[in-house]
């Protein structure tokens, strides 16, 4: 796996916490979008991903994890920066809107907000990872591995 295709992830990542971040502001599907969050995150962004093999092509069980954790941690850290705003001004226009102390949080405790977010963005890699790691192992037994698998590049760079 290369720097290219990390970043391709993060940035995806990032996009998938950010619209399930939009999603839990309604406040009946918090619960199924952080169950999607903490599970499926990786998952759903590699299979993007897989899709006419234009970002990704061949994975291994390692780089699957590692892809899985690289997305898991950054799509909590989306999650956070879109939800937490959200919800604090969301609570300044609605004052019977539950804001989960997020904004008490953020003007009290700033530090302990990045402490929270940090810490759950390390449980959810761990999560992802492990999810990753399942959905790779299943689509290499799907799949025909390459020859050159151990290519330094797994996309094609046309002139």
């Amino acid at each position: 796996m290369n720097q290219i295709i990390a970043k391709k992830a993060t940035a995806f990542a990032l996009m998938f916490g950010a619209i399930i971040g939009i999603i839990s502001l309604v406040p009946y599907f918090i619960g199924l979008a952080l169950f999607v969050l903490s599970f499926f995150s990786s998952v759903l962004v590699i299979l993007y991903m897989k899709k006419d093999e234009k970002h990704l092509s061949y994975l291994t069980n390692e780089q699957g994890a590692i892809l899985g954790g690289l997305i898991g941690f950054f799509a909590t850290v989306g999650f956070c920066a879109t939800f937490s705003p959200m919800v604090g001004i969301i609570h300044l226009i609605f004052k019977n809107y539950y804001s989960y102390a997020i904004p008490d949080l953020l003007h009290s405790a700033l530090w302990l907000f990045f402490v929270l977010v940090f810490m759950v963005g390390i449980i959810f890699a761990l999560i992802n990872s492990v999810s990753a790691m399942g959905l790779v192992w299943i689509l290499n037994h799907i799949q025909k591995e390459p020859e050159n698998v151990d290519a330094r590049l797994d996309i094609k760079i046309e002139d």
